[in-house]
């Protein structure tokens, strides 16, 4: 996959704050592809590109305190020099899940600061089930320690980082994703991760409190 992590065009402040669907138009008709290199780790090609179809995928987004779903294309090019197929995924799409960022973010600060009087509750707002909930959840916790020890942010605790994600203006967001990425070769809350695999094993309680 090749991560779109940067704005790509002046309509970019054009989009809502947090509308991850408006953001998702916003990187996918604007992508350049002569500025990315393939990420084929024999690769790194630059500039070479063909396009190679598409395919279709829901996005699930928080939108004005309500769930959208969304039928998006996400377009696919193969590199001329190894002929490996890249998916183009803007920021706001975690890959290998339905749910957008600002949806996630949105899910764990109401689950969090306890703003629902059930989880039960909690996840007819979200129309998700509570397994689903505390799969979010635990993954959110085991990246968090990563993305803070790359942040240069006086922050320790799963609320501190929810609410400067919550507060942050997207286009100022993608940088701390974008340096999350390239230092660990995933994405922030990606599912089928390795770079949890060591780090579930390694939590105790204490770890996983917010």
């Amino acid at each position: 996959m090749i991560r779109l992590f940067f704005d790509l065009c002046k309509c970019f402040r054009l989009t809502k704050n947090n509308n991850d669907h408006e953001i998702y138009v916003s990187y996918t008709k604007n992508a350049r592809v002569d500025a990315f290199s393939c990420p084929f780790p024999t690769c790194g090609a630059k500039e070479k590109f063909n396009n190679d179809g598409s395919y279709d995928r829901t996005l699930i987004c928080y939108t004005n305190n309500s769930v959208e779903r969304h039928d998006i294309t996400i377009p696919v090019v193969e590199c001329v020099s190894c002929g490996h197929s890249h998916a183009l995924l803007a920021p706001i799409i975690i890959p290998y899940s339905p749910f957008s960022f600002n949806f996630v973010i949105s899910l764990l600060y109401d689950y969090i600061t306890h703003k629902y009087s059930t989880v039960n509750a909690l996840c007819i707002e979200y129309d998700i089930s509570i397994s689903t909930l505390y799969r979010i959840y635990h993954r959110f916790i085991a990246d968090r320690k990563l993305m803070l020890g790359m942040m240069a942010a006086s922050i320790n605790q799963a609320l501190d980082l929810i609410k400067l994600f919550m507060n942050s203006n997207f286009e100022n967001i993608v940088h701390h994703l974008h340096d999350f990425y390239i230092r660990t070769h995933a994405s922030f809350l990606q599912a089928k991760c390795k770079i949890r695999l060591n780090h579930y094993n390694q939590h105790t309680v204490s770890d996983t409190s917010p």
